[in-house]
């Protein structure tokens, strides 16, 4: 890989500060200046960038910079927004000891990668797995820079997900334990309903924490329109405490449940991650399993008339 390349990935470059001055320098300093700024992040990399573009540094060129500037500083979503500027000038970047690529193939190993990234983003996995591929074969060392092993694997347990939910069917007699003593079924809380909401969250979850405003939205919005709302705690130490804890904090005026040691539901619905929300329909079908905020939440709630 190209040495230039190498100082982005592992941050290692020295410390650029570029001269004030208020002549415009030549392309070649102006180039030099705005390379060395893209891959040092404590320097000026806008002014750089200005000078260059002053200079008459190619759009390339400029482009290319910025890519590499952005991705050292970690701001991903920039760089995915530059993705169709970057396949219109990939053959321009330069390559070889004057540029930030090994060669033309590491410059669109970068762009599939990104479009993998994007496209895992959306849920997208046909293409997903087109671009991986694509990616990988142009790129490995930027493939495993950006984690697509573990996406991969996200994706592949999301189809195995996807299909063993179109056949589960949920426990609904399992006698539930609520947190303030009382005990419930599935089947009980979903009688006469159109579904019923579970949020499994944990006292040590922050993200779960962080949503707890957005089911008590749900809990205030749902029921009405024929979804009951609940939590479902997992917590496997001093569960009692934790969950009245919480419940007491944020004022959640809903069904608070206790799930089993054994973790019946959450093994049911291969829950590997929390915050995770699922939605039951009255007979144990699992019509939705996801995270809280996915917007397929929002689409399956509305196939039965539900509006969030």
């Amino acid at each position: 890989m190209n040495r230039k390349f190498l100082l982005l990935l592992f941050a290692i470059s020295p410390v650029f500060v570029l001269a004030e001055s208020e002549a415009t320098p030549s392309v070649e300093e102006a180039m030099e200046a705005l390379q060395a700024a893209a891959i040092d992040q404590e320097a000026d990399f806008n002014t750089a960038y200005e000078l260059a573009e002053k200079a008459g540094v190619s759009e390339a060129n400029l482009l290319e910079s910025k890519v590499l500037n952005l991705l050292g500083g970690g701001d991903l979503q920039a760089v995915l927004a530059l993705i169709p500027s970057m396949e219109r000038n990939a053959e321009e970047f330069q390559v070889g000891g004057e540029g930030f690529f090994t060669d033309r193939d590491q410059v669109y190993g970068l762009i599939e990668n990104l479009k993998a990234l994007q496209a895992s983003e959306a849920g997208d996995w046909e293409a997903f797995e087109i671009h991986v591929k694509e990616g990988f074969w142009k790129s490995p060392e930027l493939s495993n820079m950006f984690g697509i092993s573990r996406l991969i694997t996200e994706m592949r347990n999301d189809r195995a997900q996807k299909e063993a939910m179109q056949d589960l069917k949920l426990p609904m007699d399992m006698e539930i334990q609520s947190a303030d003593g009382s005990v419930t079924t599935l089947a009980q809380m979903v009688s006469g309903r159109k579904a019923v909401l579970l949020d499994f969250w944990a006292s040590w979850c922050g993200p779960c924490i962080s949503l707890m405003p957005e089911l008590k939205h749900k809990a205030e919005v749902l029921p009405s329109q024929g979804v009951a709302v609940a939590g479902m705690n997992t917590d496997r130490t001093d569960q009692i405490r934790l969950a009245r804890q919480v419940q007491e904090k944020h004022g959640m005026d809903m069904p608070w449940l206790l799930e089993p040691d054994s973790s019946p539901f959450s093994s049911a619905l291969m829950i590997n991650s929390i915050p995770r929300m699922i939605l039951v329909s009255p007979d144990g079908g699992v019509l939705f399993n996801g995270h809280p905020m996915d917007p397929n939440l929002i689409s399956t709630l509305a196939s039965i008339g539900v509006n969030l």
